[in-house]
């Protein structure tokens, strides 16, 4: 049982791994790089603020942040976040769908800064 548990979380990991590699190669080849990071503000939010405030907006319902999070990155939003720089994100109609699920999952999986460091 021991081995299995084990088994079972180094394939999570790997999945994760894998997921965020995936992900990043999406955000170099959209352009989300220049504007966000995991952590820390580089021109946007980064996607862990943009999860703790949606999750929280929509009392931790995962799906409808997703939702949520889906159409912002289709439509483009701004007034949203820094209101004092005046920065928009634009819409992004060209990501496929598969592609566009990778990253919202990515969005929603970032994982505290404390835990980041494990």
């Amino acid at each position: 049982m021991r081995v299995f548990i084990i088994s079972l979380l180094l394939i999570s990991n790997l999945a994760f791994a894998a997921d965020k590699e995936k992900a990043y190669a999406l955000f170099k080849k959209y352009g989300c790089e220049g504007c966000h990071a995991d952590y820390g503000i580089v021109a946007g939010p980064s996607f862990y603020m943009v999860k703790s405030k949606y999750l929280k907006e929509f009392n931790n319902d995962i799906e409808a942040t997703k939702q949520y999070l889906r159409e912002t990155i289709r439509k483009g939003s701004s007034g949203k976040w820094f209101k004092f720089l005046d920065m928009k994100m634009p819409s992004h109609p060209q990501i496929q769908p598969e592609e566009l699920e990778i990253i919202v999952d990515w969005i929603v999986s970032v994982p505290p800064p404390e835990e980041k460091k494990k």
